[in-house]
């Protein structure tokens, strides 16, 4: 099926719906071979339905999600994807550290470009050498467009000051339990300032199936308790989202997410009445103890 694509001012869009690939192919920076035919499958189908945005990142499986990705795209037409991935272990070396990263993250992707490198955090030091290295990556053509992950207001827009490129996403953990991006006035910054949130742990590892107001509300409209916890997202502006699943059922699920819009009085049923709504992350915090004066 067409995922349909929300789209900035620039002309840069992304897919409402795209494929998240976090403990594929091992855990933080630990390569783990022993489902790699399962997780290329994954990716694959997931492919072979419509879904042309793949996120990854340089930590998961220490590199290894980015070999499988290379893997389950052979023979797809490299236009027709959008690869999205992050640095995070690159960034400690600074402006030279980013570019090596990038070019092993290519290397690993079999890949000449990615259509979007992200900081998968805020850094501790040299955020001037980093934004200048993602300059370089874009303007040799290695890089089509640079974003930022799990960051603050204040963070993004001092990143922002730095780079001659827009920002064009914060990718953050955002689902009707997790509201810290609401609470912390991130969500509204970038609805306000043209920016994407990509929201990632959108169906928090699955642990709000039983909650009785999705049930009812995905009752009425025919759907299930997942496809209305996505649905409400993908209703907002600005925001899309990365879930992950090597489930072929479960993938054909999510996407029944796409297509339908719950009323405006259901949505604010969901987000004023969803139980046990929390404003910090549950799995991986904003630090804001810390955070980078403007």
């Amino acid at each position: 099926m067409d995922i349909p694509l929300k789209t900035l001012s620039n002309g840069f869009s992304l897919p409402v719906y795209g494929l998240g690939t976090w403990e594929m192919g091992g855990g933080w920076n630990e390569a783990d071979t022993s489902n790699d035919d399962l997780f290329t499958d994954a990716i694959r189908s997931a492919i072979d339905h419509g879904i042309t945005h793949i996120d990854s990142a340089e930590l998961y499986g220490g590199g290894h999600a980015e070999e499988l990705i290379a893997r389950a795209i052979q023979g797809v037409d490299r236009q027709n994807l959008l690869l999205a991935t992050k640095v995070l272990t690159g960034m400690e070396g600074g402006y030279d550290g980013v570019l090596r990263a990038c070019e092993a993250s290519l290397q690993r992707l079999k890949t000449d470009y990615v259509d979007l490198y992200m900081l998968h955090r805020c850094p501790d030091h040299d955020l001037e050498g980093i934004m200048k290295a993602l300059d370089r990556l874009v303007a040799e053509g290695m890089v089509r467009n640079i974003g930022v992950s799990n960051f603050t207001v204040n963070r993004f827009e001092k990143a922002q000051s730095l780079t001659e490129n827009k920002i064009v996403c914060n990718q953050l953990h955002y689902s009707l339990e997790c509201r810290e991006i609401v609470d912390k006035n991130i969500l509204k910054y970038s609805q306000q300032n043209d920016v994407i949130v990509t929201a990632w742990g959108p169906l928090g590892k699955g642990l709000m199936s039983d909650t009785p107001i999705l049930h009812e509300i995905a009752e009425k409209y025919g759907k299930t308790p997942y496809q209305v916890a996505l649905n409400w997202l993908i209703c907002q502006e600005n925001v899309v989202i990365i879930p992950k699943t090597t489930s072929l059922a479960r993938l054909e699920e999510n996407i029944g997410a796409i297509g339908w819009s719950l009323d405006n009085e259901d949505w604010k049923r969901l987000n004023d009445e969803f139980p046990g709504q929390i404003t910090i992350s549950n799995r991986v915090p904003l630090d804001y103890s810390a955070d980078i004066e403007p």
